[in-house]
């Protein structure tokens, strides 16, 4: 039998189970990829319950109507940054993750923002050879948007090998622009 799911924007309840999904997700990359010491780290609870509040969180509901997956978006000026997607592993491969990302960009369309950006691993099948086929181009390395590189360079204080990480955008409009 083929589970129902369901994409919304997240109830306040929905918050306090995002950090189990975190770690969920973060129990499938290697230790290469992601460091022992930040399996367990997950977004700030605040940041959460601001992006609920605002809008910019979104949930992947299952028949039961429990949380199994979730986009968080936060503005960096004009653009929409999509600061973490997950899904749960036992719910993988339902495109629950297209389906999220179908919503936050109908929302950033709708809401007039020039694109969304994003930073994810390059090799990794699930990450940015996702993002490219659901529209989003990586950026050269020389790219002019700061807060991406200034975010890599945190990430890179934090263990991840930046080398492995890719800056990525989805242009709106289909014309250049900057954050």
């Amino acid at each position: 039998m083929t589970q129902r799911y369901t994409i919304g924007l997240a109830a306040e309840h929905h918050v306090r189970a995002i950090p189990a999904i975190e770690q969920a997700a973060a129990a499938m990359f290697s230790e290469t990829d992601l460091p022992a010491q930040l399996r367990y780290l997950v977004t700030d609870v605040e940041l959460i319950v601001e992006a609920q509040r605002q809008g910019r969180l979104w949930a992947a509901l299952d028949e039961k109507k429990k949380l199994v997956g979730f986009a968080l978006v936060r503005m960096v000026g004009r653009f929409a940054h999509l600061e973490e997607m997950d899904v749960h592993p036992d719910h993988a491969r339902q495109g629950l993750g297209t389906r999220l990302l179908g919503a936050v960009i109908a929302w950033a369309k709708d809401g007039g923002h020039p694109g969304i950006s994003l930073i994810t691993f390059r090799h990794l099948p699930w990450n940015a050879p996702f993002y490219e086929r659901n529209g989003f181009v990586q950026l050269a390395d020389g790219h002019d948007r700061n807060y991406l590189r200034d975010l890599i360079g945190e990430e890179a204080g934090a263990g991840i090998d930046p080398s492995t990480r890719v800056a990525m955008l989805y242009d709106i409009f289909g014309t250049p622009s900057s954050a």
